[in-house]
């Protein structure tokens, strides 16, 4: 898995909601969970384009409380099917959890980011170390990565790509914690 990503930014405000702003909710409650079906009407509460301007690698940037209200993966997998990572100024624990299932690279906890950013600037981050560059304004941020644990998680692939590597591991007789 590659955890530096080098893309354009796309800036968010405080709290989004996961259903509406994110993901439509019919989704959650269709329990939608392909990635290639969810991407199309990623945040297209908020910009209903943006699905259509991204690029892999590219980054959203949000502030307080993304993906706040009911804790649905739905959004998350929209954000991973379109090969994005996600730098937050805070997550809701919900939320927070359903990132790492969905396999997807974030930073959260990094107070003052969208100060740091506009829609549009060249950012490169890597998600592994928690180093953040604005190549644009030549701004360099480190900030807390995952813990280690929570990346393997997110480099499986997913809570469900992870825990089928540990049953395989199991079941060839090696321990399902390494």
């Amino acid at each position: 898995m590659n955890w530096i990503y080098k893309g354009k930014c796309w800036k968010f405000g405080d709290n989004l909601g996961i259903d509406g702003d994110v993901m439509p909710l019919r989704f959650a409650l269709e329990r939608e969970l392909d990635p290639a079906v969810l991407s199309p009407y990623l945040m297209a509460g908020v910009d209903p384009e943006f699905p259509n301007k991204v690029s892999p690698g590219d980054i959203i940037v949000a502030g307080k409380r993304f993906g706040q209200g009911n804790p649905h993966i739905q959004g998350f997998l929209g954000i991973v099917g379109h090969g994005l990572g996600l730098v937050a100024e805070s997550i809701p624990r919900g939320s927070f959890r359903n990132a790492i299932n969905a396999g997807l690279p974030f930073l959260t906890g990094c107070d003052g980011v969208t100060g740091d950013v506009e829609t549009g600037d060249d950012l490169e981050i890597n998600f592994e170390t928690g180093e953040f560059v604005n190549l644009s304004r030549d701004i360099t941020r480190q900030f807390q990565p995952l813990d280690s644990q929570l990346q393997a998680i997110i480099e499986a692939g997913g809570w469900h790509a992870n825990l089928e590597n540990r049953i395989a591991k199991l079941r060839s007789g090696e321990s399902a914690m390494t």
